[in-house]
């Protein structure tokens, strides 16, 4: 017996394991949605490419949201919602994002409306926007103006203060839900600085509230994106969140949790794309054989799935984070923005290689719905704050952990890389966010504990070796650069994106790789995925073509078995054979 056919043998004996608690709502979900390849549910391919083509709403989809129940996962259990905790949530919005983007980003957009509610609003204002998402209504944050761009502090909104409440003034643009939203957060220059106000729509009336049509857009063209003027919109001392000039604050922290799930959708969309290109592949003859049988194919589908699975660590870990490490999360959810929707893209760019001609037709793969997907995932990086901010994030934070003594980790590994394990998760206004978290990335500090315990691996050590060398390297270079904005600083600050995401890869297989079985306790996608990640970094390792077949394998088998593309067990809905 090969190697190949060892692993192959030994990977097929653990069995599809058990889905883990934290993944059960994700689960009951894929079951109550059916196939989306079956143009007969709910929240089809289907039916999102006919509500694309018609840029109107996908209301099919969102009455199956509603019907499965996905607006409880909005509103935290501590508020009588279903949100226990954010590791379940990514994986419900995952789901979700298999079928369309553009529902998963409605959801989004009224999660983020609400997250400063439940970490800052008082009992009543939570007591409302808790009855207005339960009752099936959309929120939008208002924080986004056309001439702001992304610098909160060129915020042009005015809140001025009028007897007990405030009169607000200013233009809102370019934000989800921004014409069907029945409550808004918004954020105003006030006194004593810039504070974030919740508007309830319906005890205003419509009174100095005029809203603004659809943006025209390339994708997620099912998507509210639009927005609203207030013309002397009158609010009550009830209106202000949080305490007065702590908008900017408030609107950071939010961020925090948006953009970490905002890598759950566009993994969704991956999976998706991939088995479109998968069952192309097996379906389509070439030269008298199936066109997976060629070497081409058979790269371009492996080395899209080890990104994909690159991209899930980063996520899953960046998620789980939120429950039990909340205090990193002004560093690991940058990385984890400006990481996972990048790798999702160029997983969905490799299937469109594959697809070749027919990636590009609006009657082509899975009836058009991959040119729809296409469009949809290419805006994730962009959401929740472009890679460049999210670069120049991480670089301001890591910069400054360069001037302080280094200390030993405090996070312990196998509790943020225990996916699916039950953990605390404490509601978002127990352990609120913080600005800054002023400490060095754990994550990747212990790299050397990944060296140190394949050492005698000849395969994967000097890989990692490679690493933890950029790692050192990419230390210095934040300590001589300072707190400049430089074209190096930008470069050394996505050299650390990239090496967050190698250690995620090496801690989820250290911690993980044996205890739920299936693909992630092979070795095979860990050699792949840190080769796509060194490949990135400039320092690109000698392919391993072992790998790659074996990974197209897990492909094929886990199509087959209705399983995720994923390192987690997961079951999703039964194959649509019409």
């Amino acid at each position: 017996m090969t190697a190949i056919e060892a692993e192959r043998e030994a990977d097929s004996s653990a069995g599809a394991g058990v889905t883990p608690p934290a993944f059960e709502g994700a689960a009951r979900l894929e079951r109550t949605l059916g196939c989306p390849f079956d143009p007969g549910t709910g929240m089809s391919l289907a039916g999102g490419v006919r509500a694309d083509e018609s840029e109107s709403e996908p209301t099919a989809a969102y009455e199956a949201a509603w019907a499965a129940g996905l607006h409880r996962h909005l509103v935290p259990v501590s508020e009588g919602g279903g949100l226990a905790s954010f590791e379940s949530f990514a994986a419900v919005a995952r789901a979700v994002s298999r079928r369309d983007l553009a529902v998963s980003v409605g959801l989004g957009s009224t999660l983020l409306a609400a997250t400063p509610v439940w970490i800052w609003g008082d009992d009543e204002q939570r007591a409302r926007v808790a009855e207005l998402v339960l009752g099936r209504a959309w929120g939008t944050a208002g924080i986004s103006e056309e001439e702001a761009g992304s610098d909160l502090l060129a915020t042009a909104t005015r809140a001025v203060p009028d007897g007990e409440g405030h009169v607000l003034n200013g233009r809102k643009w370019l934000v989800g839900n921004g014409g069907r939203s029945a409550f808004a957060t918004v954020l105003a220059a006030s006194e004593p600085s810039y504070g974030l106000f919740l508007l309830d729509f319906e005890a205003i009336g419509g009174a100095g509230v005029r809203r603004l049509p659809k943006v025209p857009t390339h994708g997620l063209r099912g998507h509210d994106l639009s927005g609203f003027v207030l013309d002397d919109c009158r609010v009550g001392a009830d209106a202000v969140l949080g305490r007065p000039g702590r908008g900017i604050e408030m609107v950071s922290g939010m961020l925090q949790f948006t953009r970490t799930l905002v890598g759950a959708s566009s993994l969704g969309a991956a999976d998706t794309a991939l088995r479109i290109a998968l069952r192309h592949a097996r379906e389509r003859v070439l030269y008298g054989a199936p066109a997976l049988a060629l070497p081409p194919v058979r790269s371009l589908l492996a080395r899209g799935f080890a990104d994909l699975l690159v991209a899930e660590c980063t996520q899953l870990a960046a998620a789980r984070g939120l429950d039990v490490a909340r205090q990193r999360m002004a560093l690991w959810s940058a990385v984890a923005k400006y990481a996972v929707p990048g790798l999702c893209v160029d997983t969905v760019g490799a299937c469109g290689e594959v697809l070749s001609a027919r990636a590009h037709l609006r009657e082509g793969a899975a009836g058009g719905a991959f040119q729809k997907l296409l469009r949809d995932v290419s805006i994730t990086p962009v959401f929740e704050g472009t890679e460049l901010v999210q670069l120049d994030t991480v670089r301001a934070q890591l910069a400054a952990a360069a001037r302080r003594p280094r200390k030993p980790a405090q996070v312990p590994l196998p509790v943020l890389f225990g996916f699916g394990e039950p953990a605390p998760s404490p509601a978002p206004r127990e352990l609120r966010p913080a600005l800054t978290f002023g400490g060095a990335d754990e994550i990747v500090d212990l790299l050397d504990e990944a060296a140190q315990a394949l050492a005698d691996d000849a395969e994967l050590a000097p890989l990692v070796r490679t690493l933890v060398a950029i790692r050192d390297e990419n230390r210095a270079a934040f300590r001589a650069l300072g707190t400049r904005r430089t074209a190096d600083a930008y470069e050394a600050a996505r050299t650390h994106c990239l090496l967050h995401t190698a250690a995620c890869v090496l801690h989820t297989w250290q911690w993980r790789g044996t205890a739920i079985g299936g693909l992630a306790a092979g070795r095979h996608w860990v050699s792949l995925a840190l080769r796509r990640v060194l490949a990135r970094l400039g320092r690109p390792a000698a392919p391993d073509p072992d790998a790659e077949d074996l990974l197209v394998r897990d492909l094929v088998r886990l199509d087959d078995e209705d399983r995720a593309f994923s390192l987690v067990p997961l079951r999703i809905a039964p194959r649509h054979r019409g």
